[in-house]
């Protein structure tokens, strides 16, 4: 499993595709069933004399074939190279060929019509997956399927009896299969209506998880997401030898820019800025909004020297950014940045460890701002040039 943007677990296309492979097999086993009532039904008119056994061996041995071969397409994933992989319309139409093959070799009206119930449960299961079209070419099939049944008897049988009665069936077959069609129908618009509704649950679930783990202004993850990226971090320092890093990044005064040039200009400020920093880190790494106009960096199994290194480096970038008020005026930032480091050594809870960072980007703040403050390292000892990359 793999975990998605909001936090959830997520499914690969492998595993996706292995349970849609597990489920067709599911169905195939209840089709199993199906098949074995049939067969035994079968033995026991064969059994009264109705056929011959080496009709009912037939159909067994072609429903075994029948669902060997289903089964054979599933296992080496055969069916995933076809348009419709759940091979429902072939497996509502397989049956119908012994069926009606067998049909054609019972000698009484009764046992034509209690073979014929058999040979439409297929169609029922048809009602759940098939597409409208779909079904009503299963539907047709097996009608001209009967009628050749029927047809077949009036040349070659001499009993004036079993036609009859034969095409007494068909006649009830012509009422009832409308019917079927009809009930497919309105069993497709409810499956497609449901459809609908789960998609439109999903894409709410989405917006509304998308909104727990968001910042509405930036678009960043939010406080509530990085701290459950910092917990993930934590539990691996507890497990084995591990290290991570924090860092707390401030805009040099954002106030100022609020001032200067208006709320709408720094809310723009926030939002590109924080779009510039989530491009320019790692994908393995958490970045967000913070609150306010602090940023919340978390880089998983780093060491401090080259953390302070990509701070330094980013801290650069950002210098050089050309920003643009309302009116077209350039203007540029700078930032402050706080870092600290937790391993299985210190083992820091979460607000220990950001209080470190934050009293880290207190010192930038005091010194002067536009520079990078490790948290191992006194203020007092820090050099005062703001160009200076930090060392450990």
């Amino acid at each position: 499993m793999a975990i998605d943007e909001n936090g959830g677990a997520t499914e690969t296309t492998d595993q996706r595709i292995a349970r849609h492979q597990r489920t067709r097999l599911r169905r195939l086993g209840l089709s199993c069933l199906s098949y074995l009532l049939q067969c035994l039904l079968v033995a026991v008119i064969a059994w009264f004399g109705e056929t011959s056994a080496i009709f009912a061996l037939g159909f067994a041995l072609t429903c075994a074939v029948i669902v060997a071969l289903f089964y054979l397409a599933f296992r080496s994933g055969l069916n995933l190279r076809l348009r419709e992989p759940n091979l429902t319309l072939a497996q509502v139409l397989a049956p119908a060929l012994p069926g009606l093959a067998l049909l054609y070799g019972l000698e009484s009206a009764e046992s034509q019509a209690a073979l014929l119930l058999t040979t439409v449960v297929p169609l029922l299961y048809g009602t759940l997956d098939l597409s409208m079209v779909s079904f009503v070419v299963a539907v047709v099939v097996y009608s001209l399927g009967y009628l050749g049944v029927v047809f077949s008897h009036a040349l070659f049988t001499t009993s004036d009896g079993i036609l009859f009665h034969s095409w007494i069936l068909l006649a009830a077959i012509m009422v009832v299969m409308p019917q079927v069609v009809l009930l497919s129908s309105l069993v497709n618009r409810l499956r497609r209506t449901l459809r609908e509704r789960n998609n439109e649950i999903r894409s709410a679930m989405n917006r509304i998880s998308a909104m727990a783990v968001r910042d509405d202004l930036t678009g960043l993850y939010n406080r509530r997401w990085l701290m459950e990226i910092l917990a993930r971090e934590q539990a691996m320092i507890s497990r084995r030898a591990y290290s991570f890093c924090v860092a707390l990044i401030d805009i040099d005064h954002f106030k100022s820019i609020n001032d200067s040039h208006g709320h709408a200009v720094g809310d723009r400020v926030l939002c590109e800025l924080g779009q510039y920093l989530a491009g320019a880190v790692r994908e393995i790494d958490g970045f967000g909004r913070f609150g306010g106009e602090e940023f919340l960096w978390i880089v998983p199994n780093a060491r401090f020297d080259s953390m302070l290194g990509a701070a330094e480096r980013l801290r650069r970038r950002v210098a050089e950014l050309d920003f643009y008020n309302d009116d077209g005026q350039r203007f540029t930032i700078t930032l402050s940045i706080g870092i600290a480091q937790n391993d299985e050594r210190l083992k820091l809870c979460h607000d220990t460890l950001l209080r470190r960072a934050d009293h880290a980007l207190y010192a930038a703040k005091k010194q002067g701002r536009n520079q990078v403050m490790p948290a191992s390292i006194e203020p007092a000892k820090r050099a005062r040039n703001p160009e200076a990359v930090p060392v450990d």
